[in-house]
């Protein structure tokens, strides 16, 4: 644990150009940089199209309320 902490670079680098450097010379930096980004794109548009079925299913019961209210209530 402590060689791993010994690791991490005290100071952030202050262009993007070294950070850019430091990714393309450490490919295992790369391949988790690009895994975490498709797996919270993936999260993300789950998330999207979770609310939307959501949304339609409230919207489908609200429509058919409202139709049987109209034909059988009123």
């Amino acid at each position: 644990m402590l060689n791993l902490l010994a690791q991490i670079p005290i100071t952030v680098p202050d262009g993007t150009d070294e950070i850019v450097d430091q990714v393309k010379a450490n490919p295992v930096l790369l391949a988790i940089l690009i895994g975490v980004g498709v797996l919270t794109a993936a999260v993300f548009v789950w998330g999207i199209m979770k609310q939307g079925i959501k949304a339609v299913i409230f919207g489908g019961l609200l429509s058919a309320a409202a139709w049987f209210w109209y034909f059988n209530v009123r």
